[in-house]
C-alpha cells in the first residue's frame, strides 16, 4: 500500500483560515480537481470538524476518479483553533471513491504514528521532508 500512496510534506505552513490551509495540502497532493477536492473536504468538514485532539485535525474525503490516496502532511508554525483544538499538525487524507478497509487502515496508521508526544514532537521539529516520512512510513 505505502508504495502507492502519493505522499507530500509541506513544513510551517502559515495562516488561520483552516480552509486555505486544506487548499495548500490540496496542491500538494496531486488532486485532479482542487476546487472539487476542496469542495468533498468542505462537506465533510460540515459533518463535524476531524479536529482529533493533541493538536492534529485529519480532514479527508472520497474524491472521484482518484487512482491511489494521497496524503499531504502540513505543519504549522503556530497553532490554528479548530474544532475545539488548537491544531499544528493535519493529516489531509484524499482517498479514491470505490474506497476499501485498507484505507482506514492506512488513516489509523497515520494518526497512530503521531499519538504519542515524541511522534507529534519529531513531526512538529522536522527540518526535512524525509524527518516527517521518517515518523510516518518507519
Amino acid at each position: 500500500m505505502k508504495e502507492r500512496l502519493n505522499f507530500s510534506v509541506e513544513l510551517e505552513m502559515r495562516g488561520k483560515d483552516i480552509f486555505s490551509l486544506f487548499s495548500s495540502l490540496i496542491d500538494l497532493s496531486g488532486a485532479v480537481n482542487k476546487e472539487e477536492a476542496l469542495s468533498l473536504i468542505r462537506k465533510r468538514e460540515e459533518l463535524g470538524p476531524t479536529a482529533i485532539g493533541n493538536g492534529i485535525a485529519v480532514p479527508h474525503a472520497k474524491i472521484p476518479g482518484l487512482a491511489h490516496p494521497a496524503v499531504a502532511i502540513g505543519t504549522l508554525s503556530e497553532p490554528v483553533a479548530y474544532g475545539g483544538d488548537d491544531i499544528m499538525i493535519i493529516i489531509m487524507m484524499l482517498l479514491p471513491e470505490g474506497g476499501s478497509a485498507s484505507d482506514v487502515e492506512l488513516l489509523s496508521s497515520l494518526v497512530s504514528a503521531v499519538s504519542s508526544e515524541s511522534g507529534r514532537r519529531r513531526v512538529l521539529e522536522a527540518k526535512s521532508r524525509q524527518e516527517v516520512l521518517e515518523v510516518f512510513l518507519g
